[in-house]
């Protein structure tokens, strides 16, 4: 008999370590900051959905509305996910941050030849369309970020002071895994009247994110780093939709345009465009459900490894870029000496472990090494082990 209704998401998963493990058991994988393994069963459950789709066709009777079924139940748990329950309105679907961070930095409703102020912690993502921006006469000022709150939020406040209209930071850095003092700088910037758009890109899945407590006119998020969903999936919430302009338009940005309308929808659905794989999102619904479900447990994991891999770099020739504190799954260390394109190399060709190189104008190299709660102790001490073999020294 045929199924006319779409495959439903498991609201009661195995997540256990051993159910959401995706990696083959021949290496070891420390770039969670690039891209978390799916979990299977998000795997799984856009896969049903994928196949169902093309069954009865996508744009057809059934298909058409478990299409936009499946999108609308993802705006709201995503959502909630970010601390604003019932603010499916505020949410736009988006294929990654990259394209929510372009999306909102084009579209910021300032006047031209504005100040924009952001960091030089940000992701290109980021910096380039702000910089664009600045090719095409807005001012834009790069902050430093050096471990110092207070020395950081006094550059945002003279940056409000000099006029600013605009504020782009990360909640955590890409190139650190540092912290930064999100709340206070967007306390700043609304104090002064200036927009602020904050990347939780490498936040979401390893620390709490509420928008509400934020304070952020915008915060732009995806599914494949920390919380392992699938690839192409991310969004943004919006407060307020008049601070932000469309700057792409399609036929999911004017539901009512057969009718003769030139109104945007009256939802932040007017950032969107045209066809998405809504498979890949009722993924990352699923991967929502998996973190519902492991509550509290990700972050304690990931302190107590970070603890443990601090310790054992510490018998390393390595400066720790990463402030220690910082509770997050992303350590970044500078090797006091050699060749660093070549050490990260040498440790994938001679021990299989995948790490990252940080490559960034100005600033020496460094390696970028981001675990999650589904690394173990001994995924740690190998790590350290393997670094002490490749650079010749030995481990006390």
């Amino acid at each position: 008999m045929t199924n006319d209704v779409a495959p439903a998401i498991d609201e009661h998963p195995d997540a256990s370590p051993a159910a959401l493990q995706a990696l083959r058991g021949d290496f070891l994988y420390f770039n969670v900051a690039g891209a978390g393994p799916t979990f299977p069963v998000a795997q799984r459950s856009a896969e049903r959905f994928r196949t169902w789709l093309n069954e009865v066709g996508m744009f057809g009777q059934l298909g058409y509305a478990a299409y936009n079924a499946a999108l609308d139940a993802t705006r709201a748990d995503l959502a909630a996910a970010l601390g604003d329950p019932g603010g499916a309105a505020r949410v736009a679907l988006a294929q990654s941050a990259t394209d929510g961070l372009n999306t909102l930095v084009a579209g910021l409703a300032i006047p031209p030849r504005s100040l924009i102020v952001t960091t030089l912690e940000e992701h290109g993502s980021a910096l380039y369309p702000l910089r664009r921006r600045a090719e095409l006469g807005d001012e834009l000022r790069e902050l430093g970020w050096h471990g110092d709150p207070d020395r950081f939020l006094q550059e945002v406040r003279r940056g409000m002071r000099d006029g600013a209209r605009a504020l782009v930071i990360s909640l955590v850095s890409c190139k650190t895994g540092d912290v930064l003092p999100v709340r206070e700088a967007c306390r700043l910037a609304r104090d002064a009247g200036a927009i602020s758009i904050v990347d939780a890109a490498q936040a979401l899945g390893q620390l709490r994110v509420d928008v509400l407590d934020l304070g952020a006119d915008a915060v732009v998020t995806l599914g494949h780093k920390w919380l392992h969903g699938p690839l192409a999936t991310g969004g943004f919430w919006v407060r307020d939709l008049a601070l932000f302009a469309p700057t792409r338009l399609g036929w999911r940005s004017r539901l009512e345009l057969p009718t003769g309308s030139r109104d945007y929808n009256p939802n932040a659905t007017r950032f969107e465009t045209g066809t998405v794989d809504a498979a890949a999102f009722v993924g990352l619904r699923q991967t929502l459900v998996v973190h519902r479900l492991l509550g509290s447990w990700v972050s304690e994991r990931v302190r107590a490894l970070r603890r443990r891999l601090l310790e054992r770099v510490a018998d390393l020739p390595f400066t720790v870029r990463s402030m220690p504190a910082a509770p997050t799954g992303i350590v970044v260390v500078e090797p006091k000496g050699g060749d660093v394109a070549a050490l990260v190399q040498r440790m994938w060709d001679e021990e299989r472990i995948v790490v990252k190189l940080i490559d960034e104008p100005g600033i020496a190299q460094a390696i970028r090494l981001s675990f999650w709660a589904l690394h173990k102790e001994k995924d740690i001490d190998r790590l350290s082990a393997a670094f002490a073999r490749t650079l010749m020294v030995g481990v006390r």
